[in-house]
């Protein structure tokens, strides 16, 4: 069962896990020059943000320890590690695409790698004192 952390340490983590992702969605679209793809985009963002939210509580991605503690935020990582694929997947299904391997371990590497950053900050922003 995932153990979650007080309310308002969680809403603002997902918010921000929400903002981070989506604007690596963006970026992403924009730097292959197809961000005018609006449906594709969209499939996209909501993807990644429904995977996030089904998996990153299985692997205590909101737990009192990973939102205050920067040394666990790893769990973060691994958490996203698992929920790309699962976006990826998602995101060829509704799209009737096939989803290549490198487009999933670059969003391994990149969305896991801002998610890390912003909720390392966040951590440690939220530390005990």
């Amino acid at each position: 069962m995932p153990e979650f952390a007080d309310r308002k340490l969680v809403q603002w983590a997902a918010i921000g896990d929400a903002i981070v992702l989506a604007a690596i969605t963006a970026v992403g679209f924009a730097t292959h020059g197809t961000l005018d793809e609006t449906t594709r985009v969209a499939v996209t963002t909501i993807g990644v943000l429904a995977a996030w939210a089904i998996v990153s509580p299985w692997f205590g991605a909101f737990s009192t320890a990973v939102l205050t503690r920067p040394l666990s935020v790893w769990r973060v990582a691994l958490a996203w590690a698992i929920a790309a694929p699962v976006a990826g997947f998602l995101r060829g299904w509704i799209l009737s695409l096939v989803v290549s391997p490198t487009f999933i371990l670059v969003m391994i590497a990149v969305n896991g790698s801002a998610l890390v950053v912003w909720r390392g900050v966040y951590a440690f922003l939220n530390r005990p004192r």
